[in-house]
């Protein structure tokens, strides 16, 4: 698959790899609010690790807000520092998760360990997931210290490529400031994803309103290694030739499409001819995966809170029935698997438009909410696996190659540089006012 923006990066590359050359140790630092599932975390977990494969003198602290900290294996050299976590309700209205001290103090505790991780690690670069502002403003204080440094950092927003629908974005940005905000403190923008798929920039009105460079990366997908088809079969002592994994990333949101599954698999009988598992995701309540497990157990289902071996038990997979999420279409993209996506109706129309560009191409088979039932979920399961071929062709627009194209991004845009940072002012000095009411950032 080839790089969306025209170049492979051997140039950062061979910067890299010259002979005399010689680095400072590399220090990045970035954030990740993830205010309802594990998608954030995930993609930038993908990121770092690349990161420190490919400069492995390199060393990352990664600022998460997901309510199971890291969750994913980490590599040498990468660390993570977990704020106080917040729970989308609606959107755009986030509250506390877990701490009981309120919004206001939750907020301030957010705002105070990024910026303190900030003065004491005093990053080369600083790459922030989603939120360029935080989702509270938190980041304003890290942004104006960093930003009014002697030599500041290399300052990066990354973006997954679909928000939510275009009129939506660009009238939140317009009216929450966004757009200044990243002209302020932002040195670069980096899409993920590429522009031939859905050009983003324009569709969200970046290139009128964004005086950075805006860089399409292609999609950042993970490049751990896993076991092959044939070993995780074995593994998983499968008896029928076909399986079909039913998955929804995180799983907070995921139960009402596993039970339309459940109810799909009721109608097909108790011994179909393939094997069916369940992974209902970390995130996913407890109440809700017991109702699960026992319904799966009166049809031979296996039903799995969660695994680490998530690639080998797709890689192993007949076809994967699946939400249309940012990180488990990039797994179907970059493993090739035959996929039948159930995108999530709301509140965002971002798993709607994702499933209907990713089946226009003809990359998966959508069967959207308004339209599940029992009966047609079934004879859409079994069309899937009658079908011989994979749907995933080896397209020129699409690339899977995101998280080695940032981290040679990285390699290329950092060199030595003096670290003299601020003393980071306490809130009240630095005129920190969080208000109460909640952002209606799109997630």
């Amino acid at each position: 698959m080839q790089p969306c923006n025209g170049s492979d990066g051997k140039h950062a590359e061979d910067l890299w790899n010259a002979p005399g050359r010689e680095f400072d140790p590399i220090s990045v630092m970035t954030f990740s609010h993830d205010g309802y599932g594990l998608g954030h975390l995930r993609r930038s977990s993908t990121i770092v690790a690349s990161v420190v494969r490919q400069m492995p003198h390199a060393s990352v602290l990664m600022l998460v807000g997901c309510p199971v900290g890291g969750f994913f294996e980490l590599p040498p050299g990468v660390d993570f520092i977990k704020v106080p976590s917040i729970i989308k309700v609606a959107t755009g209205l986030f509250e506390p998760l877990g701490i009981r001290v309120g919004a206001e103090k939750t907020k301030m505790l957010r705002a105070s360990t990024i910026a303190t991780a900030a003065e004491v690690l005093r990053p080369d670069v600083l790459l922030v997931d989603h939120v360029p502002t935080g989702v509270w403003d938190e980041l304003l204080p890290t942004l104006h210290m960093l930003k009014t440094s002697k030599n500041h950092p290399w300052i990066v927003l990354g973006l997954r490529d679909i928000i939510d629908s275009p009129d939506v974005v660009r009238e939140l940005w317009h009216r929450e400031g966004t757009f200044k905000a990243i002209n302020t403190y932002y040195d670069d923008v980096l899409i993920y994803g590429c522009r031939d798929v859905f050009d983003a920039a324009s569709e969200y009105g970046l290139y009128d309103e964004i005086q950075k460079k805006i860089t399409y990366c292609g999609y950042v997908c993970s490049q751990r290694p896993h076991k092959s088809r044939s070993e995780m079969r074995q593994d998983l002592g499968l008896t029928k030739d076909r399986l079909v994994l039913v998955t929804a990333g995180g799983g907070r949101d995921g139960y009402p499409m596993m039970q339309a599954c459940v109810n799909a698999f009721q109608f097909l009988g108790k011994n179909p001819p393939f094997e069916v598992i369940f992974v209902a995701g970390p995130l996913m309540e407890q109440g809700l995966k017991k109702s699960l497990r026992e319904q799966g157990a009166e049809l031979n289902i296996r039903v799995l809170s969660h695994v680490h071996e998530s690639l080998g038990y797709l890689e192993a997979a007949d076809l994967v029935i699946t939400m249309a999420g940012y990180n488990s279409m990039c797994e179907i993209l970059n493993l090739r698997k035959k996929a039948l996506v159930i995108p999530r109706e709301g509140p965002s129309a971002e798993q709607r438009m994702r499933s209907r560009i990713f089946a226009e191409r003809g990359i998966v088979d959508v069967l959207y909410a308004n339209e599940l039932s029992p009966e047609k979920l079934a004879a859409r399961i079994v069309a899937n696996l009658e079908q011989t071929d994979s749907r995933v062709q080896d397209e020129p627009g699409i690339d899977t190659d995101g998280a080695n194209y940032v981290a040679r991004l990285f390699a290329e845009r950092t060199r030595h540089s003096a670290k003299a940072l601020p003393t980071v002012p306490n809130a009240a000095e630095q005129g920190l006012r969080l208000p109460v009411a909640s952002s209606t950032h799109a997630a």
